[in-house]
């Protein structure tokens, strides 16, 4: 799916859509009232400029929704059921709080079985309380056409092979972030419309990598002291292109990768979701 030109042609791209459309319908259930907000575009798109305004009533090019060329808009499409379905989480009963319900599935599907074994482990190897446990992201923000290529980051957390070949299968990787762009050609011809300074940015979950480390005890604790110490000696990064060519670092410069912290509340119960507190940015590992 590395290739725009080609990514509809496979499953995992219809996969990965519905997916998206699964968690947007969740997260408007828990959001009611919340969606488009107009406001100008900041980048050139396929299909718009920068500066043009785009709201609940902008034509969603490409897709038709009648044979006189008109388009559907996002006024139209706020529910799954204008097409006729619906998720399991989402779908509505006389009997249930679609609320609940919703928050249930997310705990039952990404969270509650863990969290309690989660919490006492985090909060017997480090300061919090019982309930309360810490999470670690890695942001990443990078140039859209940094390369005119489409290309991948890998993050590490520990040692790994110097042959880029190895990367996706290293033990030590924590995470890859995938840059997807037309190929260079297409942008020489401003067949994209693109703008090289558009900004993307992508996040990394350290958190469960961190824990293991923990427990073989190559780290002492979950805390920012043990954590931002292990991380400024172990994390690397490395940029591949899509044919596994491997890219310098230094010939990314707009690439940039930060550490960011947060302490989270566990739910009470499986009808409620965590709590997260404020994020807290802890070092930036751009050169490593």
């Amino acid at each position: 799916m590395s290739y725009i030109d080609y990514a509809a042609f496979d499953p995992v791209f219809w996969l990965h859509h519905a997916m998206v459309d699964r968690c947007f319908a969740m997260w408007q259930v828990l959001h009611p009232g919340n969606y488009v907000i107009p406001d100008p575009a900041t980048y050139n798109t396929f299909t718009s400029y920068a500066s043009q305004t785009q709201d609940v009533n902008s034509p969603l090019d490409p897709f038709y929704k009648d044979t006189f060329g008109n388009f559907w808009t996002s006024a139209e499409v706020y529910s799954t059921e204008t097409f006729g379905y619906a998720y399991a989480e989402t779908s509505n009963s006389s009997t249930t709080n679609v609320t609940s319900q919703v928050n249930t599935a997310i705990n039952n599907l990404y969270g509650p079985k863990t969290w309690s074994s989660k919490l006492r482990f985090r909060a017997s190897e480090s300061s919090l309380t019982p309930s309360t446990s810490i999470e670690w992201i890695a942001n990443i923000r990078v140039k859209k056409y940094a390369l005119n290529s489409p290309f991948f980051i890998h993050i590490f957390l520990g040692p790994f092979n110097p042959d880029p070949s190895s990367w996706p299968f290293e033990p030590s990787l924590v995470g890859t972030h995938f840059i997807f762009v037309k190929g260079a050609s297409a942008i020489a011809n401003s067949a994209c419309n693109c703008d090289p300074d558009q900004m993307v940015s992508g996040t990394i979950p350290l958190t469960y990598a961190l824990e293991e480390l923990v427990s073989e005890g190559s780290l002492k604790s979950l805390d920012p002291e043990d954590v931002n110490q292990y991380l400024a000696q172990n994390l690397k990064y490395r940029v591949t292109l899509s044919d596994g060519t491997e890219i310098s670092n230094e010939d990314v410069p707009s690439l940039k990768i930060s550490v960011v912290s947060a302490e989270v509340q566990a739910p009470s119960s499986d009808a409620e979701l965590p709590m997260w507190g404020e994020v807290e940015e802890q070092m930036d590992v751009s050169t490593g």
